[in-house]
């Protein structure tokens, strides 16, 4: 077994690989084997040596980010998991692990998925100013938060799909599998959840069904319209629901891809409601009790 099977068997993970049989197994025909998408925690491109090991790097961070995608859109199922790393036996794999490491392809998904995580991870009440913007646009942060920062990547539609991912679709899978979904949340454990779809089905069904519809009150919810400083609105909206309970923070993003839309708009819907809740508390510290 090598370093990455090791990281995908052990701890977290292998806890994802039980609840994904028993997943698996609840759909009728029993044939989507090839569809399906295991997901989890995402394996960094390091050897043993490193001593980095993603289990207990998620395990010891303060912030653990959980992006919550629509599908895998490659009509196959390969374990997200392995985004940095590829598969030994495929090339193809491999040209596509190196791309995402360094953050290239024309969507600019994972560059926005990297600003985002790389925002959500080091803001502070003391740096979220213009200083903290010329950080979360630069290249170099970019790439090593994707290869350095513990994170969560899941697919809410766990059968992949094609190019487009349709809400009919995604919520039809959100219905069905709600429940296993809400098991994967609570083996992961994550404070910090984004998701990723402008729509707002996946939000919304966490909203019902793991936090039980509950609404939080005005201290603890930012839905709002942006606007810049001067006034101008910018024809998007930022949601942000704080559960003290739960300590968690529920992010609604758009779909990380550019097309269609500027990627400081992207960055904004997420990072915009996150220095409002250090506007408010002043820390992290509130939820990484």
């Amino acid at each position: 077994m090598n370093y990455y099977e090791k990281q995908l068997n052990e701890g977290y993970n292998a806890r994802l690989n039980s609840l994904f049989k028993k997943w698996k197994a609840s759909y009728p025909d029993g044939n989507i084997e090839d569809k399906f998408c295991p997901d989890g925690l995402v394996v960094k491109y390091k050897d043993e040596d490193s001593g980095y090991d993603i289990n207990q790097e998620w395990e010891k961070s303060k912030r653990k980010i959980m992006f919550i995608v629509k599908d895998c859109p490659d009509d196959w199922g390969h374990d997200t998991r392995r985004l940095l790393v590829g598969y030994e036996d495929n090339e193809k794999s491999q040209d596509n692990a190196w791309k995402t490491r360094n953050l290239k392809g024309r969507t600019g998904f994972f560059k926005n998925i990297a600003r985002l995580l790389y925002g959500l991870y080091y803001m502070t009440e003391e740096n979220k100013g213009e200083e903290f913007n010329t950080q979360v646009h630069n290249i170099d942060n970019l790439v090593s938060a994707i290869n350095e920062i513990p994170f969560a990547y899941i697919e809410a539609k766990k059968i992949a799909g094609t190019k487009t991912c349709s809400s009919a679709s995604l919520r039809k899978a959100l219905d069905k599998d709600s429940g296993f979904l809400m098991d994967e949340i609570n083996i992961l454990k994550p404070n910090i959840i984004v998701c990723c779809d402008n729509n707002g089905d996946i939000f919304n069904s966490l909203v019902k069904n793991y936090f039980n519809s509950i609404i939080p009150d005005e201290d603890c919810r930012w839905d709002y319209e942006f606007e810049l400083e001067d006034g101008t609105k910018c024809g998007f909206y930022c949601k942000l629901y704080y559960y003290p309970e739960k300590g968690i923070l529920l992010f609604n993003s758009y779909h990380p891809t550019r097309l269609g839309k500027a990627e400081w708009k992207i960055c904004e819907k997420v990072l915009h409601p996150f220095r409002q809740f250090f506007h408010k508390y002043k820390t992290f510290d509130i939820i990484a009790k």
